[in-house]
């Protein structure tokens, strides 16, 4: 089934269109959701994945084919869920009581401020590596795609991929270190 036929089916008959997309996407996007949680609760796991699909559901009118393919919309669908859920999960566990934390709060100002510098130079980075290898790289690092499968999905030999990825680094890593970042 095409996208365009996908999303029709999700507009007109939601619950035939969710299923057609979980048999579709369903463990696309398992693989991305495990990937963040990690695979020690597995209802963690389902019921992230299930919001996945509600989320596709609820959002699906704001989907431009002309933007993109729907696999990706429902990935950044996936990686945005789970990554929520994760730091959930992470603010529960370090959460204190309010006697325990004694509202010691050091907030480093400059650090904050240095830290969303460097997030910009690191995106400016990434942003100017050529074509091939700024697609290798975000799916590798910021999708969580194994190198078989884009390889796949580029039409390029797993050791091609490899290669490409261990060259991005190191001209990341030059081209960090040469604007001010210490690794």
């Amino acid at each position: 089934m095409n996208d365009g036929k996908l999303v029709k089916l999700l507009k007109q008959k939601p619950s035939k269109g969710l299923t057609c997309a979980i048999e579709i996407y369903g463990p696309l996007v398992k693989t991305i959701v495990t990937r963040v949680l990690g695979y020690e609760n597995q209802q963690d796991i389902e019921e992230c994945i299930s919001d996945v699909f509600v989320e596709l559901w609820k959002s699906i009118d704001k989907f431009d084919s002309n933007k993109g393919i729907l696999k990706n919309y429902i990935i950044s669908i996936a990686r945005f869920r789970s990554i929520n859920m994760y730091n959930r999960k992470i603010i529960k566990v370090e959460l204190l009581p309010f006697e325990d934390n004694d509202l010691q709060l050091d907030l480093d100002l400059d650090k904050e401020i240095s830290k969303n510098i460097n997030k910009e130079i690191i995106k400016e980075a990434i942003y100017s590596l050529p074509h091939p290898d700024k697609e290798i790289f975000i799916r590798r690092y910021y999708l969580f795609e194994s190198v078989k499968e884009i390889a796949t999905y580029l039409n390029l030999k797993n050791k091609a991929v490899e290669n490409k990825l261990y060259r991005c680094k190191e001209k990341l890593k030059t081209e960090l270190l040469n604007k001010g970042i210490i690794l």
